[in-house]
């Protein structure tokens, strides 16, 4: 059984600030970006930030992290490239890292001694790289009792330096783990239960549409894990997603596939196969004619067709995907202390790059960073 789901799309959207800051990150194995090149960015365990030269396969810079305590997840480029925002510290620091000296020019602390923030996986920057919009859950620290506070966005200057503060701040839904910035800049996407809209200045709800609320004739209300905010080289985000699907008196276990076109606004939900494997993370390809999926297997999804193409063992689980600009190359990592390079016509793997101490690289991103 095969259904397919298009949502129209809704509107702009907004965002605003909070927070707190001060210091800065340095650099142990410090190679200048070239401007022009494909780059791979990763994290790994304690605090590093991972440069990769995706045309030599090799690790061109690794920087450190002050104040990273262990945790690194969402990384987020700047829109020219040079600069690599990563939520560290247990999601309650931002830091933006320049990745051609490994000197930390943007800082945002969330928590305060009174207020403890944190941002789960969910912030992203403006198309003209002036602003940043992250998503704050706090609670209060009485001295009795921990009060929970509403959600927020809370919008910072990325020129504030090393100890930013929101300039604007407003409400926000509960169960949010992702933020994806529109195209023209006026409006961002917040992804949770369900998908938000804001307008970036005004803080205005411009519209919601159903995920797990979603109306799909004979599905169960689905199950989803997005935490990674891959949307290049397209500008589509794509992730799996699960439900039991009503058929001749049985429930059967589908996967399918959302497509989030942060242009358009389209939705789109696509069941692609029975469940026969656990996929975390997809990617969409240049043409957007396939999606590639990483978790215990690589699995390549016929996107037109709406059915599974391929599949292919891993030697181990990898959380993130990502794919090369000119759509030859596929690249995988999270989990453990390596990344793999793998051909899209064929899915064998070319390459294989461990990371340095083989640290892990656990929830980090895997981003492709085109540099000017």
């Amino acid at each position: 059984m095969n259904s397919t789901v298009r949502m129209a799309a809704s509107r702009p959207l907004l965002t605003v600030a909070r927070s707190i800051g001060a210091l800065a990150a340095l650099a142990l194995a410090v190679a200048p970006a070239a401007l022009g090149r494909e780059l791979l960015l990763t994290g790994a365990k304690p605090d590093r930030l991972i440069v990769i030269d995706t045309a030599t396969r090799s690790i061109q810079s690794t920087f450190h992290i002050p104040e990273a305590n262990g945790s690194l997840s969402t990384i987020v480029a700047s829109p020219n490239g040079r600069i690599a925002y990563v939520l560290v510290d247990r999601m309650e620091r931002i830091v933006g890292i320049d990745l051609s000296s490994g000197k930390t020019v943007f800082r945002a602390d969330l928590s305060r001694p009174e207020e403890r923030v944190k941002d789960f996986f969910g912030f992203t920057v403006t198309p003209d790289g002036k602003e940043l919009i992250a998503y704050e859950m706090p609670v209060l620290l009485k001295p009795n009792e921990y009060q929970v506070e509403e959600p927020r966005f809370a919008v910072f200057r990325t020129n504030s330096g090393l100890q930013a503060q929101p300039v604007r701040s407003f409400a926000a839904p509960r169960r949010v783990h992702m933020l994806l910035m529109r195209p023209s800049g006026r409006s961002f996407y917040a992804l949770g239960f369900e998908l938000y809209e804001y307008d970036l200045h005004s803080g205005k709800l411009l519209g919601q549409r159903g995920i797990q609320h979603w109306t799909l004739p004979a599905h169960s209300q689905p199950d989803m894990l997005a935490f990674w905010p891959a949307v290049e080289p397209t500008g589509v985000f794509v992730t799996p997603l699960y439900s039991e699907v009503t058929a001749d008196a049985r429930k059967v276990p589908r996967t399918g596939l959302m497509s989030l076109d942060l242009s358009s606004g389209a939705l789109d939900f696509q069941d692609f196969e029975d469940s026969a494997a656990l996929i975390f993370s997809t990617i969409l390809s240049p043409d957007r004619k396939r999606a590639y999926g990483v978790y215990s297997t690589l699995s390549e999804i016929d996107v037109v067709h709406h059915t599974l193409a391929r599949r292919k063992p891993l030697d181990h689980t990898y959380y993130s995907v990502n794919i090369s600009a000119d759509g030859h190359e596929l690249y995988i990592g999270g989990a453990m202390c390596d990344v793999g390079f793998y051909d899209t016509a064929t899915l064998a793997r070319k390459a294989n790059l461990k990371l340095p101490d083989c640290t892990d690289q656990s929830l980090a991103s895997l981003r492709v960073v085109q540099t000017r």
